[in-house]
């Protein structure tokens, strides 16, 4: 069983470590200074229900989401994804011949490999959705994007605050009825879609100091700089999407499909899974100022170094961005990142699953598809060899740097400055790193990184100088 109190998000891209406690002020926070175990849930502390709901309410934002959530005197009563999508007037209705007179105000599209908080539950048989509003010729100042991957009780929400000239991107932490013992059947199967018994909404304001937070990637010049809307890979051959234009991605599409023949996933209808297409995204993102990304993958230009020597010094400049903490986790210059074998397998649990002929108890998790040699390159394991030093530099300094909001007390613990860190800072990431995994104060959190025991050692020996 899996206790969801112990599941560890953001829309296009992530990576996160060390303090992670959330501090309902937003400010300066000495609360989290204990490392006596305790709960793994990353939002604990925070509002809840009606009363999160009236404090992002009584903030009186601009944009579409908050004007839908909003709109009454009580909370809107949401016990599944499609009625959120609804309140939001983003239903896909089934579009099997691709009529532009249906859905003519909404676009989908499905990726099969994430960077984003849910990056290890991301794979072609268990997809990121997103659904959003049509892109139009130019600006629009009233869009909204909304993503979703099974696997964990969370939904990430952005829109477009015209008044304020920002985005507000928000997180909904819903409740599935099996809570607080969910299994892999209740997680990843339909079943996480429906039958909700409660939702709490959060703005980034509010998440900013817990290991969920949004804006070290989407605002990574810090506080006073814009925030932005990420897609890394921007540009057409789109490796990483379900994009069934060319054969490379039409697998991935095909993957996808024979796990989950006739069965509508996030939202969207199996009908409308073929018409997956990532250049409306690109397009939204373009179209509204954000074309500019930052440690943009070129997919043409990497498969085309790739297929003519072996190697990319185009990936490799990427990576080394990442290695040194300086950019989010780059995608895998290769596709698939998955291994046939384990796919297959994956794939006949959950038929099987589905079909009710193995025990949903017994399920596996279906996201166990990636080959463990790609772990490294991926961010998800150190870059091979670095020493103490360079493991937290690789998997902390993201969400540990000067750029940060320097308010909050994730910012007491900064890569950049570690050898002016105080020993007690010092002694409390040591103590951190040997927390359990299951602990919301562990580092780094395991929805982004894991260390092997002789990497474990390597870092505490660097905090111990």
């Amino acid at each position: 069983m899996r206790d969801l109190s112990k599941l560890g998000l953001l829309l296009f891209s992530f990576a996160a470590c060390g303090h992670d406690m959330a501090n309902p002020g937003g400010g300066s926070d000495n609360a989290d200074a204990s490392v006596t175990p305790g709960s793994g849930d990353p939002l604990g502390g925070l509002p809840t229900g009606d009363a999160q709901w009236s404090a992002v309410c009584g903030k009186h934002y601009g944009d579409m989401i908050t004007a839908k959530f909003c709109a009454g005197t009580t909370p809107p009563v949401l016990t599944s994804l499609a009625d959120l999508e609804a309140l939001l007037g983003l239903t896909v209705q089934p579009n099997p011949n691709n009529d532009p007179a249906i859905n003519p105000n909404i676009r989908i599209t499905l990726n099969s490999e994430s960077e984003s908080i849910g990056m290890r539950h991301v794979t072609a048989i268990n997809p990121r959705a997103f659904i959003m509003t049509a892109p139009v010729s130019g600006a629009n100042p009233q869009y909204q994007v909304l993503a979703f991957s099974r696997g964990e009780p969370f939904v990430e929400l952005v829109a477009n605050d015209a008044a304020a000239h920002t985005l507000r991107f928000f997180l909904v932490r819903f409740h599935p009825s099996c809570e607080p013992t969910c299994n892999n059947a209740d997680l990843l199967t339909p079943t996480i879609e429906a039958g909700w018994t409660g939702y709490s909404l959060y703005d980034d304001a509010t998440i900013k100091n817990t290991t969920l937070d949004c804006l070290n990637c989407h605002q990574p010049g810090g506080p006073a700089s814009q925030k932005i809307l990420r897609m890394q890979e921007l540009q057409n051959p789109w490796a990483h999407w379900f994009y069934p234009e060319r054969p490379q991605t039409l697998q991935t599409v095909h993957e996808f499909q024979a796990a989950h023949p006739a069965e509508n996933y996030g939202g969207i209808p199996y009908q409308n899974v073929y018409a997956s297409r990532p250049f409306v995204l690109m397009q939204l993102a373009q179209n509204n100022g954000f074309a500019q990304q930052p440690n943009a993958f070129n997919t043409l230009q990497i498969n085309t170094e790739m297929t003519s020597s072996g190697s990319s010094a185009t990936w490799d400049s990427l990576y080394a961005k990442s290695v040194a903490g300086l950019e989010i986790p780059v995608p895998y210059f290769m596709t698939p990142h998955t291994d046939p074998t384990k796919v297959q397998a994956m794939t006949a649990a959950y038929q099987q699953t589905i079909a009710g002929t193995l025990p949903r108890d017994q399920m596996p998790d279906i996201n166990d598809t990636v080959l463990d040699t790609t772990l490294p390159f991926l961010s998800v394991r150190p870059k091979p060899g670095l020493d103490g030093r360079g493991i937290l530099t690789h998997m902390c300094r993201m969400c540990h740097n000067s750029q940060l909001d320097q308010t909050i007390s994730r910012a007491a613990f900064n890569i950049d400055t570690l050898d002016q860190l105080p020993q007690g800072e010092k002694d409390l990431a040591v103590a951190r790193l040997m927390l359990p995994t299951t602990d919301a104060h562990h580092m780094p959190p395991v929805r982004f990184h894991e260390l092997s025991q002789a990497e474990r050692d390597l870092a505490i020996q660097e905090l111990q100088k």
